[in-house]
């Protein structure tokens, strides 16, 4: 499941930091700046409660998308549909209360912090039972 929410969080974070293309090098490097500038920075439990609340709506908009996915006959109802599921994540996570921003540093975290790992991965646990 863990290795689920990494590849879900990865999707995600590219997804959202898909700049337009003669910005692509500018975007990416202030991205990965910020990210990393935020791992420095204490996550709080109510950081990582919000965080797993957006990964779950992420989730089931990635099935979704994949599952539809599945039906497409063109290119560009696949690249429709991709649009439109990155749209629905920025909406799901802004829903959540994080911007698109924090929940990359939040994913950047996850897959680089064993402690914020285990801190996400047992409320994910605890979400289950």
């Amino acid at each position: 499941m863990l290795k689920r929410t990494f590849a879900l969080s990865a999707i995600a974070a590219a997804m959202f930091a898909m700049p337009a293309i003669a910005q692509q090098d500018d975007a990416q490097a202030y991205a990965q700046q910020q990210m990393e500038q935020m791992a420095n920075e204490p996550v709080t439990d109510e950081q990582l409660e919000t965080f797993v609340d957006a990964i779950e709506h992420i989730e089931r908009i990635n099935d979704e998308f994949v599952e539809a996915l599945e039906n497409v006959e063109t290119q560009e109802e696949a690249q429709q549909l991709q649009m439109d599921a990155q749209r629905e994540m920025v909406e799901s996570v802004e829903e959540t209360g994080l911007t698109v921003e924090e929940y990359n540093a939040l994913a950047y975290r996850l897959q680089n912090d064993p402690e914020v790992q285990a801190k996400v991965e047992a409320i994910r646990e605890d979400r289950e039972s």
